[in-house]
């Protein structure tokens, strides 16, 4: 699955940790990364890495949004169009999190090193998982696993991870990711103790919810999801469950897109790279929220579906040319509002739609909402 993966980061996992001025290569081959196929850099279900929440550059003009009949404003096509978009309440939390970093010299020198050291942890940890900071939502996230297995009829296809600050604090996990890139146990443990002693030295590493703020999925039927993003999103007022179930739905969409990707994307989603993962996001919003209100699946009632709107609106960005573009937060929370309706204006409301099925539908919502005499034939499925 991964055909150089003992390649990555040697540079920045060397022995020579103290002066970190080695630059990285994060490409992963044959992952998706949230959503596409060969992704580089952020790992994360952020759409623009966490530090352009402080780029003022990203304040552009503010959006207002009425909740209503956004369908041929929001979804464009052809291009990724920079529209109206400013940063969200979660960006603003974000920025809470970043700034203690800029009182902590050890903390900007090594918060790369360390993004990069649990990004591999959660990749490689087959121990016994557990959910949230202290475990808090381990029993929650095995009960939506199976009912995942269920909805979509995928039994036992598919690991979960969690992620947690604290693996930056345990040598044996430090120490796992030098061994695999093939540090001998010596100098793997050398450099975790030395790692360990930077821990010690910093009020800031390796506590940072920012070091746990991973959510996505790979090729490779795993789902990583870290306690920093769901705190930090639950910080907004969204209820922690919706943060973890939403999250993890998501997630499981990609995987759908996975076993689908041939067929659905012959040619790739699209023919340029912010506009081909900004329209597997979105669509994995789509199937996200169809499975969060349906009554056989998460079945959140009207009281909790504003709550998961607003999820889907605040990891939205504004990075329109970004390769990691995953969709505005109007044009998130509009794809999470399909998925919705279609779950709740079923005449059957215990019937499933397949995978296709939806699948075609989100096809067909996208193009007959905007200008399918401009579509390519990449976009349409036989």
């Amino acid at each position: 699955m991964l055909k150089s993966f003992n390649k990555i980061a040697l540079f920045s996992l060397c022995v020579g940790i103290i002066s970190v001025s080695c630059e990285k290569d994060t490409e992963v081959e044959e992952v998706m990364v949230s959503g596409s196929p060969v992704m580089n850099a952020s790992h994360s279900i952020l759409n623009v890495d966490a530090k352009a929440a402080i780029n003022p550059d990203l304040a552009v003009n503010p959006v207002t949004y009425d909740g209503h009949n956004l369908r041929n404003d929001v979804f464009k096509k052809n291009a990724v169009e920079p529209t109206d978009c400013s940063p969200t309440a979660f960006n603003s939390e974000i920025n809470k999190v970043i700034q203690p970093f800029f009182s902590d010299p050890l903390a900007l020198t090594y918060f790369d090193l360390y993004l990069d050291l649990n990004f591999y942890i959660s990749y490689l940890d087959t121990s016994e998982q557990y959910f949230g900071e202290n475990g808090e939502y381990t029993n929650f996230m095995a009960k939506r696993v199976r009912d995942l297995e269920r909805f979509w009829d995928m039994p036992n296809e598919i690991r979960v991870n969690g992620q947690h600050t604290a693996s930056l604090n345990d040598r044996d996990k430090l120490a796992s990711v030098y061994i695999f890139v093939g540090l001998s146990s010596e100098v793997a443990y050398a450099n975790a103790d030395f790692l360990l002693s930077v821990n010690e030295a910093s009020p800031v590493l390796p506590e940072s919810p920012y070091f746990a703020m991973d959510g996505f999925a790979t090729a490779g039927n795993l789902i990583v999801i870290g306690d920093g993003i769901t705190s930090v999103l639950s910080r907004t007022g969204i209820d922690e469950g919706i943060v973890w179930t939403g999250i993890l739905a998501h997630e499981w969409a990609h995987q759908i897109q996975f076993d689908n990707y041939s067929v659905w994307y012959p040619e790739g989603a699209a023919d340029n790279q912010p506009e081909a993962t900004r329209y597997t996001e979105l669509e994995a919003d789509f199937m996200a929220a169809y499975y969060m209100t349906h009554k056989r699946g998460a079945t959140y009632n009207w009281k909790r579906v504003v709550q998961f709107y607003e999820l889907f609106f605040n990891i939205g960005d504004c990075g329109f040319d970004a390769n990691g573009h995953h969709g505005t937060p109007q044009q998130r929370m509009e794809a999470a509002r399909l998925g919705y309706e279609l779950a709740n204006d079923a005449q059957k409301q215990g019937h499933i739609l397949t995978e296709q099925e939806l699948h075609e539908i989100f096809v067909s919502e996208v193009i007959d909402a905007v200008v399918a005499p401009e579509v390519g034939p990449e976009f349409v499925t036989e």
